[in-house]
């Protein structure tokens, strides 16, 4: 999270209270965190996302979850939550499915980690289908085209809290959820997709679980992309942005 802040400076100031670190983050908005609050890997940050992969992972395998796993839809990424809504018309705060994103499938998880934060009033919502299913509704959409979808649907009782962790399939369907006063919360949200689905990835995005597990021990990812280019710049490749990676082994 600091080295959103950092960025492409040669000049490091630590700061160990995480607090201060997230109040920052809201005042500046760094450009490689998404309307979502998907935090962008970058070049200057390569060296860190390391050290999250490799925790990650730990915790994977702990849960026994590592072993079932073929392909994540993009590499994992962390996410903040700043507590305000976006009007993006694929913004989570809309109710939706990941399979109606261009990067996903319809054979796809979620895996939802709350790490930090304000859980009680920036919170995930999930919903299960009321009576029937049908598989069209998991067709590529845009977020706010979902609504009617959404009505099929009804709200699961789950509590949301730090310290559980969340597996769904792309057929259910989710939503954040922003009450009033809301503080930022931050989340481990990673697609995956299972073994024996697929024989190669569907799309650029994806990337080959048994080619980044090492990431850490004896592998390590580069991301091309810099702090220092310009966000217009990257988003006229119509791809993402984590996909302009190179994994490197030692």
């Amino acid at each position: 999270m600091q080295s959103c802040l950092i960025g492409s400076s040669k000049k490091v100031e630590f700061n160990f209270e995480f607090e201060d670190v997230i109040k920052r983050i809201k005042k500046k908005k760094p450009e490689n965190i998404t309307h979502n609050g998907l935090v962008v890997v970058r070049k200057e940050s390569s060296s860190e996302y390391a050290i999250f992969l490799k925790s990650l992972f730990c915790l994977l395998e702990e849960i026994g979850l590592l072993k079932k796993i073929d392909y994540f839809i993009s590499p994992p990424q962390l996410r903040i939550k700043l507590g305000k809504k976006s009007k993006n018309h694929n913004a989570s705060d809309l109710i939706h499915s990941d399979a109606w994103t261009p990067y996903n499938t319809d054979k796809s998880y979620t895996l939802y980690l709350p790490v930090y934060g304000d859980c009680e009033r920036n919170y995930v919502s999930f919903f299960k289908p009321k009576n029937s299913f049908d598989t069209d509704w998991l067709k590529p959409k845009k977020f706010d085209e979902g609504a009617e979808i959404g009505k099929k649907y009804e709200k699961l009782k789950l509590d949301y809290k730090i310290g559980k962790v969340y597996v769904t399939d792309c057929a259910t369907l989710h939503q954040s959820i922003l009450h009033r006063n809301a503080e930022p919360r931050v989340s481990i949200d990673m697609g995956f997709i299972t073994k024996d689905v697929f024989k190669s990835p569907q799309n650029h995005s994806h990337v080959k679980a048994k080619d980044i597990i090492g990431v850490g021990y004896n592998k390590f990812m580069i991301f091309k992309d810099s702090y220092d280019d310009k966000l217009n710049k990257i988003l006229s490749r119509k791809k993402q942005s984590l996909a302009n990676r190179e994994i490197i082994k030692y």
